[in-house]
């Protein structure tokens, strides 16, 4: 069992290293891009609270029955 669990080590370590060593194959004319989906953005949107379920969201997906926001039309039904 012990002999096991050092060749299982050894493997893992052998692996990080190979990993470690390989150049990245990226064209040196592509920018690196990285998606943040926390980035700031210049378009900030105000949210509203279900009347009904007490659920925030995006005041352009909610549904208005009179002066409540509701989330949805089951929610704006009941009320």
């Amino acid at each position: 069992m012990r002999l096991l669990f050092w060749f299982a080590l050894f493997v893992l370590v052998v692996m990080a290293i190979r990993k470690k060593v390989q150049p990245v194959s990226r064209s040196p004319q592509e920018p690196v891009v990285e998606q943040n989906p926390f980035a700031k953005t210049d378009e900030v949107e105000s949210m509203v609270c279900c009347a009904h379920c007490q659920v925030y969201l995006p005041a352009s997906d909610a549904i208005y029955r009179g002066e409540h926001a509701y989330c949805s039309t089951a929610h704006a039904d009941l009320h």
